[in-house]
């Protein structure tokens, strides 16, 4: 959008209209609201980061935790807008899909969507790990916290959590009767309503219910000039609800269910050409003269493209949680914890050259072989990357056991079980038109492929972590975990093939914390990770070992000036082995690829975040986070000479930004008598990301990587306006008001 549509929303066609009908007396909970303030303190903010509830700043961890305010004013409503709120943390969509998103904790991440490639940031809502990170950016609907783990959490978390966990915490059902509606318009045609009813207590049986649904849509940010607005690139409608039950009497037994549903159907973000290569633009620049388009190819974003015009996904989600504890006295709870959750996708027709319209003389695919003859096949309109109807599918099944206690005064433990399966399908057509070079006439020779297989991945664990206490300030955290993982790939195309691998890994944490006083506390970690090995659909070779990190950490947290400034920080060393690297076959010109344990890694960063009450009305927070990553292995085989080269000093480090920040001021004005009034402005940053390693088989890759930038934000809200014995408020807000690309 241009800087003139930053100030229309700004002055309203970005209204956000939000009703909350209460009763007067209904209690608040204030523990998730840590932008709140009491007697002019900031408020203390509760996490779950070990498995049990304590102090954000008593937990010697590097973990940010994003409260209820902080979603609501930042208007986040999955895990892809999370990026430069936390440090180190960027968060990419992923390419073609409206529902996956790519995220990267201190520079590690994985951007292949393909099922059989795990990430190695796990997800976790309401305790149950998230298995793939496709689709994993459905609406949880009810949620009321996010704790974001910074590093290794191999003990508590286990596999695949080599870069960093994302917890997603929803509101449990209040004990009161309570009815909230908000409804939001916006640039593009959006509109969304949010329903949640609170029952409260059915009675006197303990039992409590919340229903959240949601209906939101928008029209596509992008124009394309072969579809109406509703079907542009961005586009999309969704439907969603969640049911959740809580039952506690007060007793020694307690137990939560909860069933969502997400229904999302959606255009991708749009595809356009950045930058080509001569034999590309030869045959683009022919177009013309067949009574084709010309080709569409820069490095600004064009406010509108010619794209085909039924490019579209649609996603499924359906999820299913039990919690059950029960304490055996006051000092030893038993939790169990069971998920079921299930996920499909239909992509359709996805262009991915971001060009429609183009023409071009074609010729037989026999020009790729010996003696490479020329025979055209005749004009026609081409896409050199075109994906078909493809669908994806993925269900899971999880189960956890947490014996939760305290041994005396001084210790505390948790130990447990765990085991997770997973069944995931794809079947994929690519067709492609390669572009002939020189001598050959400017022309395109079509070809196609596909990927269909099945994947099941089995992983069962055991561990224990326990914290003592030497003195009342000096405390020791030790954990480990053993964990024996096996996946199986049944393949059909482009190879038929069936592989099966088993994996075992013990994984240790420690950590020394010492309280230097009532409001600091220093601690020191080491940790070790592991990410599974497996085996890649579309890799040539049987399939590759595990990753295996081991992490170094130096932390500080406080609260200073009476309670008026929080101030937390962390340093940190990463030692990276047998990183699993996309690697071209030795005499396949590139047209083959195998996964391997190619590349070794070393990262050294620093991470700050703040919040400080300037006066008893203005609050600044914020965030700075700082990687120097360096590659010492990355071998990779040249298609060009096919020889095995080391790139270590060339190679980027994809989909992670090396410098990330974040600033907001939020004013509370005095109360007045109609209700509540605050502003707030923030702005976050991240610098450049690359989405390929090296220019080895990417040559453009300077040319397509994504440039740093900075986003202003803007909120103002009248809150706690009297309607009878409820409350309304109504916010106005802009997001990316400088107009960023």
């Amino acid at each position: 959008m241009k800087i003139t549509d930053a100030v229309r929303i700004l002055c309203g066609s970005c209204l956000t209209y939000g009703l909350t009908l209460q009763p007067t007396l209904a209690q608040t909970d204030t523990s998730q609201s840590g932008a709140g303030k009491s007697s002019g303190r900031l408020e203390e903010i509760v996490v779950t980061a070990q498995r049990r509830e304590e102090s954000l700043q008593q937990t010697p961890l590097a973990v940010s935790a994003i409260t209820t305010e902080d979603i609501e004013q930042r208007g986040m409503v999955d895990v892809s807008r999370l990026t430069a709120f936390v440090p180190n943390l960027t968060t990419t969509t992923t390419p073609g899909s409206t529902s996956s998103s790519t995220i990267a904790i201190r520079a590690i991440g994985n951007g292949d969507p393909i099922l059989t490639s795990d990430s190695p940031v796990a997800i976790y809502f309401d305790g149950v790990v998230i298995g793939r990170q496709a689709g994993a950016s459905f609406d949880p609907l009810a949620l009321g916290r996010v704790e974001v783990l910074r590093g290794p959490q191999g003990t508590l978390y286990g596999r695949n959590t080599i870069g960093g966990a994302v917890n997603l915490v929803t509101a449990k059902p209040s004990d009161d009767f309570g009815f909230r509606q908000k409804f939001s318009i916006g640039s593009w045609n959006q509109w969304q309503s949010r329903t949640s009813i609170d029952t409260g207590e059915w009675g006197e049986s303990g039992v409590r219910s919340k229903l959240v649904y949601i209906r939101r849509e928008q029209d596509g940010y992008v124009d394309n000039r072969n579809t109406p607005g509703d079907l542009d690139p961005g586009a999309f409608e969704l439907d969603a609800f969640r049911v959740a039950l809580s039952f506690d009497r007060g007793g020694a037994f307690r137990a939560d269910y909860a069933f969502d549903h997400n229904d999302r159907d959606g255009v991708p973000a749009a595809w356009q050409a950045t930058a080509t290569n001569s034999t590309v633009q030869r045959l683009w620049n022919a177009s013309p003269t067949y009574g084709g388009r010309a080709p569409q190819v820069s490095s600004k974003r064009f406010d509108s493209l010619y794209l085909n015009a039924d490019d579209a996904n649609t996603d499924k989600v359906d999820g299913n949680t039990l919690v059950l504890e029960f304490d055996f006295n006051d000092e030893t709870m038993l939790r169990s914890l069971t998920g079921y959750r299930e996920w499909s996708q239909t992509t359709r027709n996805g262009a991915m050259d971001g060009q429609n319209g183009i023409r071009a003389l074609t010729v037989s695919p026999a020009a790729f072989a010996p003696p490479y003859p020329f025979i055209p096949t005749g004009v026609k309109e081409i896409n050199l990357f075109t994906a078909g109807v493809s669908p994806r599918s993925q269900h899971q099944v999880s189960q956890e056991f947490d014996l939760i206690g305290d041994l005396g005064e001084r210790l505390n433990y948790v130990a447990g079980l765990f085991y997770f399966r997973e069944r995931s399908h794809e079947y994929s057509q690519q067709f492609m038109y390669i572009a002939l070079p020189p001598p050959f006439p400017a022309a395109a020779a079509p070809t196609q492929g596909t990927i269909e297989y099945v994947h099941e991945s089995e992983s069962q664990a055991v561990f224990a972590q326990a914290t003592y206490d030497f003195t009342d300030q000096l405390s020791f955290t030790g954990g480990m975990r053993y964990t024996k993982d096996t996946k199986e790939l049944e393949q059909a195309a482009p190879f038929r093939r069936n592989l099966d691998k088993d994996f075992s890994h013990f994984d240790w944490s420690a950590t020394l914390d010492y309280k230097l006083n009532d409001v600091m506390m220093a601690y020191a970690r080491a940790a070790t990770g592991y990410k599974a090995g497996g085996m890649n659909a579309r890799s040539f070779n049987d399939g590759y070992d595990p990753e295996e990190l081991t992490s170094f950490e130096l932390g500080m947290k406080s609260e200073l000036l009476d309670q008026r400034l929080r101030l937390n920080g962390a340093l940190f060393y990463v030692d990276h082995q047998d990183m699993q690297l996309q690697q071209f076959v030795a005499g396949a010109r590139g047209a083959l690829s195998n996964t391997v344990n190619a590349g070794e890694a070393e990262y050294t960063g620093i991470e700050l975040e703040f919040q400080a009450l300037l006066t008893d009305s203005l609050t600044f927070s914020g965030s700075v986070g700082y990687i120097d990553r360096q590659f010492n292995k990355f071998l990779i085989v040249d298609p060009g000479t096919n020889q095995t080269v080391d790139v270590a000093n060339v190679a980027h480090f994809t989909y992670s930004a090396k410098e990330t920040a974040n600033a907001a001021l939020q004013y509370d004005l005095p109360r007045f008598s109609f209700g509540q009034v605050s502003a707030r402005l923030e702005y976050n940053y991240r610098s450049e990301v690359y989405f390929q390693p090296t220019t080895v088989g990417t040559p453009l890759n300077e040319s397509i990587k994504g440039d740093g930038r900075g986003l202003l934000d803007a909120r103002l809200t009248l809150a706690e306006v009297a309607v009878g014995s409820a409350t309304a408020s109504f916010s106005l807000w802009g997001r990316n008001l400088t107009d960023e690309e």
